[in-house]
Order: C-alpha cells, then structure tokens, then sequence
C-alpha cells in the first residue's frame, strides 16, 4: 500500500506554461513558436560568446580582449599607411632624379650641337683664310704693304679706291668701311663673298655697320652712336635670321674694328660704379651719316662681275671713258 500520490498523477497534475499564461491572464502562448522567432529575430545581431562567460566580469574581460585586438590592428594599418607613403616619396625622388638626368643629358645634347656649329664655322673661316693665303701666293702684282695691310687687318689694297682718279667733287673714302659702303651692295657682296677670297665675316660686319640706326645705341646728346657686342648680336640674328655663334660674333665684331679704321674708337663704357665697364666700338655721327650717302654708285670702282680692276682700282663713270 503506497503513501502520497503516484508520481504519474503528480506530473499530471503539474502546470504547464500554457496554465501558466492563462492564470496570469496572457494569450496562448506556443513555446516551439516563440523561441524560433526570437531566434531568427536575433540571428544577424547577437555577438558569439564563450560559453564559458557566466558573469559580468567575464563579459568585461571579453570585451577588454576585443579592444586591444582592436588597437592592435589600428596600430597594424597605421603601419602599413606609413610604409605605403614611404614607398611613394621614395618614388616620387626616383622620378625627380629621372628627370634631372634626363635635363642633364639635353643639356650636354644641346651643348655638343652648339660646340659642333661652332667648330664647323672655325672650319669654315680656316678653309677661307687658306684660299686667301693661296691668292696672297698667286698675286705676283701684290706689293709690301697690300701683304702688311692683309696679315695686321685681314682685308686687301683693294678695298679702297684711287682717290687722285676719282672725278672732281667726288670725296675720297675715309676708311674701308666708308669705301664699302658708299659702293653698290651687289657689287660689294660680289667682291668680299662670292668672287676670290670670301669674307663672309667682313660683309657681315659692313652690314651691321652700314644698318646702324636699326642697331646702334645712339648717345644721348646726338653727338654719335656706338655698338655693344648685344647690338651687333642683335644685327647678326636679324642679318642671318638666326642667333650668331660666338666664334661668328666675335669674328664679325673684329671685322668691325678692321673696316672701321680710324672713323671708330674703340673704348670702354661704364653706365655705373657697380656695373662692369663694357667694350663697345664708337664712332661720331657725320661719319656714320658718311656710311648712307651712296658716293660711288655712279662709279664702277668694283665691276659687274664683283671684281676690282688692277691693284689700284680703275675709276670708270658710266657716261665717260676710262680715267
């Protein structure tokens, strides 16, 4: 005979949640039901923890690991970011040197083309000088002074007319220069560059020489002009539609004195105490006015042909005979 109740009818007894709820007055309640949507509710959002974490502290002390992994890996692309700027300075510095070398080679490039132009042209002016040597040696007419007047100027006797045969109110010429000058340019230019010895530099010079308003620096007083080796590169580049060699400017500037003669003063000008004094070749301006007269048009003292008749030149007026 048992005492108490069967533990089968005590079960049965028992409330289940389901009592529960409607003692406490809440709808149904389907436990299946409700844990499968609280479960799908929460899947995107709940935070995997140990199931070891049974209290606050041990939450505390996850949440701890979680921040210094989180530094760490801050720390970690910080790094990272520096060492990546690093490698883009480091290339940024590679391809300035790239670029200045490749500044350096144009310019030695640049420097080498010039030296060869300027070689070509000492090439050029040496293969004059020797053809003039040959027709100094082949001039059995030339006298002492023609050959002292070639070796101290590089010009010839034939620069400069007869001044007893020329006609009566015809003025001499005062210098090579003022000879040239007053002649027909195709005449002259026949003469100096295209027939016999050429002197390209000298016909340089007489142009420079002869466009002197365009490129002389006139004085302040009106007293004359003067040349600085800027106004005869000037002249140069507008002559030969190009910027002169140096070689070819200094050449040109010596013709310059050459030609000139005594109608130009070679001196010194110092426009300041702090400013280097500078050579410039002067001359006054009756004489440079001289140069644009055209005295000896009218006379064949250099002929068609581009060449002087004899070591004195024959005067020939174009009406008249010889003279």
């Amino acid at each position: 005979m048992s005492i108490g109740k069967d533990p089968d009818a005590v079960d049965d007894e028992t409330p289940d949640d389901q009592d529960v709820a409607a003692a406490l007055g809440f709808d149904d309640v389907d436990a299946d039901t409700s844990t499968d949507s609280q479960t799908e509710e929460t899947a995107g959002t709940t935070i995997d923890i140990p199931e070891e974490v049974s209290d606050a502290n041990d939450l505390l002390g996850v949440v701890r690991d979680l921040a210094n992994e989180l530094g760490q890996t801050k720390q970690q692309l910080a790094k990272e970011r520096r060492d990546r700027q690093r490698l883009e300075e480091r290339h940024e510095e590679r391809l300035d040197e790239a670029q200045q070398e490749r500044n350096r080679a144009d310019r030695n490039r640049k420097e080498i083309a010039s030296r060869l132009n300027e070689v070509t042209d000492e090439i050029d002016d040496v293969d004059a000088e020797v053809e003039e040597a040959k027709e100094i040696a082949k001039t059995a007419s030339a006298n002492a002074e023609q050959a002292k007047q070639i070796a101290e100027t590089g010009g010839t006797a034939f620069d400069r007319e007869d001044a007893e045969g020329l006609p009566e109110g015809v003025e001499a010429s005062s210098s090579t220069l003022d000879f040239l000058a007053n002649c027909r340019q195709h005449r002259v230019k026949k003469h100096l560059v295209d027939n016999g010895t050429p002197r390209k530099n000298r016909f340089r010079a007489l142009l420079v020489m002869k466009r002197w308003d365009e490129f002389a620096t006139k004085r302040k007083n009106g007293s004359g002009i003067f040349w600085t080796r800027d106004d005869v590169k000037t002249a140069l580049t507008a002559i030969l539609g190009e910027e002169p060699h140096a070689q070819t400017l200094k050449r040109v500037w010596k013709e310059m004195v050459a030609i000139g003669s005594s109608d130009v003063d070679v001196t010194e000008r110092r426009i300041s105490a702090k400013q280097d004094a500078k050579k410039i070749i002067a001359m006054d301006i009756e004489t440079a006015e001289g140069l644009l007269e055209a005295r000896y048009h009218h006379l064949e003292l250099i002929d068609a042909d581009g060449n002087v008749t004899g070591v004195t030149p024959v005067v020939i007026d174009n009406d008249a005979a010889e003279v």
